[in-house]
């Protein structure tokens, strides 16, 4: 048994915090959120604002520091939606590139490697 990973629980509950905080006036309340490291896969069940039931998302994503730039890039490429609607908007993100430079980069560094999602 792989002892770092007792702490995973701790870490989804920092994330699951950061995106209720950063997502906010969209989501409602973040019921369970759950992240396979190994595999660099997310899963989310969500009450989001103006939806009556939860919806599920599902993504495999991938992240990239570059320290000497001060800048984080996130991709997914993979987003699955329970809501058919809310999945046609998701398919098209699939592969853009995020970036995250500047004076909150360092931040984003340290809490991305913090939580263990690179």
């Amino acid at each position: 048994m792989n002892w770092l990973k007792i702490f995973d629980k701790s870490k989804d509950l920092v994330l699951q915090n950061l995106l209720q905080y950063y997502f906010g006036r969209y989501i409602k309340r973040m019921l369970e959120i759950s992240v396979d490291r190994e595999n660099k896969k997310f899963h989310a069940l969500v009450e989001l604002v103006g939806e009556e039931k939860p919806i599920s998302v599902d993504a495999q994503y991938e992240i990239v520091i570059n320290e000497t730039m001060d800048g984080v890039r996130i991709k997914a490429n993979r987003i699955s939606v329970s809501r058919e609607w809310i999945d046609l908007i998701a398919q098209e993100f699939i592969d853009h590139e995020f970036y995250i430079e500047g004076k909150n980069a360092a931040r984003m560094i340290k809490l991305v490697k913090d939580i263990g999602l690179v």
